[in-house]
């Protein structure tokens, strides 16, 4: 029998070190992996497969430990109970289920906190009612969107004027028209970007009726503005039934290339399109001449209060009937903190029938 030779031992003592390599590296290998707490967190990538192949588990085992349904996705950040070998799947269902309690739970503690950190100082629900402001405090999501009620006099329309997704409906054009008419005879086609306009306060106000005062006009030599819009449809005086005129002017302000002009001492607020963004206001009552605040007012001012009617507010609150809505604070500024003052302190600021003064100024600004 030959010797071994010496050159052969560095050969197998190199075979055994690439075994025990072989070796730790299949332990060290994903399959064989063990959950840490016996739970899992899923990160970007994973599926349900790759994840019962890393723990050596069937995927309806996993799925079954944690109640997921067929077809059923996972997500990043999910935590998942993985089931033990031998353990009963109802043993890995308990832990899975104590596992989604503790996370609610959690969740309704931090809720909590969240509420507690943003509720104003103070108990009870009328205090937390009042702090809210009126711009929100009015605003209600309507039953049927785009759908508009327009009450003027004893007419009444319902009609929808908006689409689901906020588009004009074209075939509404027409009755509405009918509705701001001047006269049985005297009607125009409104202007289509002022019907859509009309439809998104209804919709913001909740579909709440919207009383109209004036709509169209012809011209006339008389008018205080000889550029109204309201001569070319593209105008219209009114309220919304139930909300104070402030909070009215306040939204309207938002559009773009819109004339918003205020009239404490009226009923309405004037609403128009053109390719600016205007806003005026007018101390002045009906039939009275025009008195506007700063003296930009008279420039962007659509229409003075005397040109819209007596007839025509009539026509929507009756003659020799208190008015639905009493003269307005004198509140320029679109904050309406007006509008939060209890009914004692607006009777204060009101009067009985007082009108709203307009503000100081030089007779060299009147």
């Amino acid at each position: 029998m030959e010797p071994t030779s010496s050159s052969s031992r560095p050969s197998r003592l190199r075979c055994a070190l690439a075994a025990l390599a072989a070796a730790f590296l299949l332990s060290a290998a994903p399959g064989t992996a063990v959950a840490e707490d016996g739970q899992h967190t899923v990160y970007a990538g994973q599926t349900l497969g790759k994840i019962a192949k890393r723990y050596r588990i069937t995927v309806d085992a996993l799925r079954e430990a944690n109640g997921l349904k067929r077809g059923q996705r996972i997500h990043p950040g999910l935590v998942l109970v993985i089931p033990e070998r031998g353990e009963p799947a109802a043993r890995a269902k308990g832990r899975a289920a104590a596992l989604r309690d503790e996370r609610e739970r959690s969740r309704g503690a931090s809720a909590k906190e969240r509420d507690a950190g943003a509720r104003p100082p103070g108990k009870g629900s009328t205090k937390r009612d009042g702090a809210m402001p009126p711009n929100k405090r009015y605003a209600q999501r309507p039953k049927r969107p785009g759908w508009v009620r327009l009450v003027r006099g004893a007419e009444r329309l319902d009609i929808q004027l908006l689409t689901p997704k906020g588009r004009l409906v074209p075939k509404a054009l027409p009755k509405l028209s009918r509705l701001m008419r001047a006269s049985p005879t005297a009607s125009i086609p409104i202007d289509p970007r002022l019907a859509t306009l009309i439809g998104m306060v209804s919709d913001h106000f909740g579909g709440r009726p919207l009383r109209v005062v004036s709509g169209y006009r012809p011209y006339s030599p008389t008018q205080y503005t000889p550029h109204s819009n309201h001569n070319h449809g593209r105008a219209i005086d009114f309220m919304v039934e139930g909300v104070p005129n402030t909070v009215v002017r306040d939204f309207c302000r938002g559009f773009r290339n819109a004339g918003v002009g205020y009239y404490p001492n009226s009923t309405f607020v004037h609403l128009d399109v053109r390719s600016d963004k205007v806003y005026w206001v007018d101390y002045s009552g009906p039939g009275e001449p025009p008195r506007y605040a700063g003296a930009k007012g008279s420039v962007a001012a659509d229409e003075a209060a005397r040109d819209v009617p007596v007839s025509a507010e009539e026509e929507v609150y009756g003659s020799g009937e208190p008015r639905a809505t009493p003269p307005q604070p004198m509140n320029t500024t679109g904050t309406n903190s007006d509008t939060a003052r209890s009914g004692s302190e607006k009777e204060k600021v009101l009067g009985s029938v007082s009108p709203t003064p307009a503000p100081e100024t030089s007779p060299a600004k009147r």
